[in-house]
């Protein structure tokens, strides 16, 4: 059947046709998953080998990306292993109120534990400031450029071992920089903040401004405005730059959905490993490796499904922006049936003039 169809519409018919999809926000958040699983892999494989440095930052960008209590343990055990304790600590703390609040007795335990053993090697910084220093309503003090609260001054504060640079300044007073060094295994320290030096620097001009001259009315230009775009010519190059995108979209979603799919075959192999019997397992970690396969699955199920409808879409949008010759020319797209394993749908054809 031939007949006109906008470009919009037809992209509207293609993502109508497929039998599953999701918004635009689970497609978003089975990537960052993907990106969290692929660096929590790294980390644990480089913090195995002893490169903690490079270990640690990894497990940090994969807890923040897609937050995790397994995830969490590890950073704690990174942490520790590369002389951090009070970074340890913290961690181990936060991993067990996480796992209490989701019911998870053992990890709970476990979490507890390695905090409880990190608390009497705690090194501690304790930052004073003097009265008349501490009573300025602009006073700003930093520790290696974090802020300090007002609440922390005079509280002995776990910090990792190291050397740290506390800088103290408030409006119209000179800035206090001060550097101090705290030691390992339970050390402790305590720096005093004086009271600041009234700075004598002239006050700085205004912002904003100007010279006389830059206010002065622009002559009128005599060179006529450049002929913008013919409209058809617009439309065109808008239409083929969603084609780009939408195809783009499509790849990146089927990437996406093959990763998962791969994950779920190798989970589930290995949950054959624990499960010699079939479908039945009495080993937990089989259970645990069962699920994992089968929420692979579903995320690689549903993000293939987005991507074959984009990649659809794409290519409708593409021939549809094409320029028209004088001769008239027809684009062709066929119906195809989709038949797989887990997914079923229909490939869209038609003829647009």
């Amino acid at each position: 059947m031939v007949g006109k169809l906008s470009p919009w519409s037809a992209l509207a018919l293609c993502c109508a046709g497929v039998s599953l999809s999701t918004p635009a926000q689970a497609e978003a958040g089975a990537a960052q998953k993907a990106a969290a699983e692929s660096l929590f892999d790294d980390g644990l494989k480089a913090m195995k080998s002893g490169h903690f440095a490079e270990a640690c930052p990894k497990l940090e960008e994969s807890e923040r990306i897609d937050p995790a209590i397994g995830t969490l343990l590890y950073l704690g055990e990174c942490y520790e292993k590369s002389g951090r304790t009070a970074s340890a600590w913290a961690t181990f703390r936060e991993a067990a109120s996480a796992a209490q609040a989701q019911g998870e007795t053992e990890r709970t335990r476990v979490a507890s534990q390695r905090a409880d053993r990190l608390q009497p090697s705690l090194s501690k910084l304790t930052l004073k400031v003097v009265p008349e220093t501490a009573q300025l309503p602009s006073l700003r003090v930093t520790r290696d450029n974090v802020a300090v609260a007002k609440t922390l001054f005079g509280v002995a504060i776990p910090v990792d071992p190291g050397k740290y640079r506390v800088v103290a300044s408030a409006d119209g007073y000179k800035n206090h920089e001060a550097e101090i060094e705290v030691l390992a295994n339970g050390d402790s320290k305590s720096l005093e903040i004086p009271a600041l030096v009234a700075s004598t620097t002239p006050p700085v001009a205004a912002a904003g401004a100007v010279p006389a001259a830059a206010n002065a009315n622009p002559q009128p230009s005599d060179t006529p405005p450049k002929n913008s775009e013919p409209p058809a010519a617009k439309g065109g190059n808008a239409l083929r730059t969603a084609a780009y995108v939408t195809g783009a979209l499509g790849v990146v979603s089927l990437g996406v959905g093959t990763y998962f799919g791969v994950k779920a075959i190798s989970k589930n192999n290995d949950a054959k490993g624990y499960c010699p019997g079939g479908n039945v397992c009495d080993d937990p970690q089989g259970e645990t490796l069962t699920k994992d396969a089968q929420s692979a699955a579903v995320v690689s199920n549903v993000t293939i499904a987005v991507g074959a409808a984009f990649v659809v879409a794409g290519v409708v949008l593409y021939l549809t922006s094409a320029p028209k010759q004088k001769s008239e020319s027809v684009a062709r797209l066929e119906l195809h049936p989709l038949v797989s394993r887990d997914l079923a749908g229909i490939g869209f054809g038609g003829a647009f003039q």
